[in-house]
């Protein structure tokens, strides 16, 4: 039992290691199998990364609410395949994931990778028709969730109306917004940020300075030794929220560093932080876990 014991350590160790210094594809490899079915490569656009991959849950009982996952990587890295473990993670919860890819600097700049996951998620009802899933979800009422640069993305799809109003879903319903290490207060002068958001004039990269009091109960997410975007992003931009009275809800992980808190989403890492027990519990108290059909499909 003892050996069983330190073996398992050893391991999880080892797949620490991995994770902090290799993209978190990695934890594709130990997530469970089963719970959910993949469509991948589906097309919402002409360029070659305009596809999303959309995880279908296995179980009978699905949520009405569809959830779009808009992974980080500084806006010039990172793929939709290196979060399985993301799609695997809700849809185990009833949810259909929607994980898109979009363009990266330096093919393109701001706004052009925030338009693409609009454009995305203007596409998901017609992709959901399409595939037989009886109008529920209809891909309608969307929770949207992103991490480090792509939380900077959906809170900016919500913070500001043109995207949406660009890419026609202004009769679809953001939820609710979860961000993860987000950099909401951007700084444009970071060595990381200035030549993808080089036309940027004024505060319209900049979803503190945006929000507003029809923004959608959010979720903010982040680890408390993140160097990479500071946690003191969440709190202006949670104390900006609370000035307008939107419902917000705050947890920092003390111990958790940026690539961690995402990874801590893959139910082998779920010990590492209550990130993925705080997201379920949120979107309970918004009451947002409502199912298509309570007594089984049609």
């Amino acid at each position: 039992m003892l050996m069983r014991v330190i073996f398992t350590a050893i391991m999880f160790g080892a797949l620490l290691v991995l994770v902090a210094c290799q993209p978190t594809r990695v934890l594709n490899t130990v997530v469970p199998s089963g719970s959910y079915h993949a469509h991948t490569d589906v097309i919402y656009g002409e360029h070659e990364r305009q596809r999303m991959d959309i995880y279908l849950p296995q179980q009978e009982k699905i949520k009405e609410q569809v959830i779009v996952f808009v992974y980080g990587g500084a806006w010039d890295q990172g793929d939709k395949k290196e979060f399985e473990f993301v799609g695997q993670a809700f849809a185990r919860l009833g949810y259909i994931t929607v994980v898109p890819n979009y363009r990266l600097y330096p093919d393109v700049e701001f706004p052009d990778f925030i338009q693409d996951v609009a454009v995305a998620i203007a596409e998901i009802p017609a992709t959901l028709q399409a595939r037989n899933i009886d109008n529920c979800p209809s891909g309608r009422q969307v929770i949207l969730m992103g991490h480090s640069a792509g939380a900077h993305s959906a809170a900016m799809l919500v913070a500001d109306p043109q995207y949406s109003h660009t890419a026609g879903i202004d009769d679809l319903t953001i939820s609710a917004l979860v961000g993860m290490s987000g950099p909401y207060d951007l700084p444009l002068e970071h060595e990381r940020v200035k030549d993808k958001f080089s036309q940027v004039e004024g505060e319209e990269a900049n979803p503190v300075a945006l929000a507003h009091a029809e923004m959608p109960p959010t979720l903010l997410l982040h680890g408390g030794q993140d160097t990479v975007a500071e946690p003191l992003h969440t709190e202006k931009f949670a104390q900006r929220l609370r000035e307008l009275d939107v419902h917000v809800d705050v947890h920092r992980y003390d111990r958790a560093r940026h690539v961690a808190l995402v990874a801590s989403l893959a139910s082998p890492l779920r010990f590492w932080t209550p990130a993925y027990n705080d997201i379920q519990a949120f979107l309970t108290e918004q009451q947002l876990d409502g199912e298509c059909f309570p007594e089984g499909p049609h």
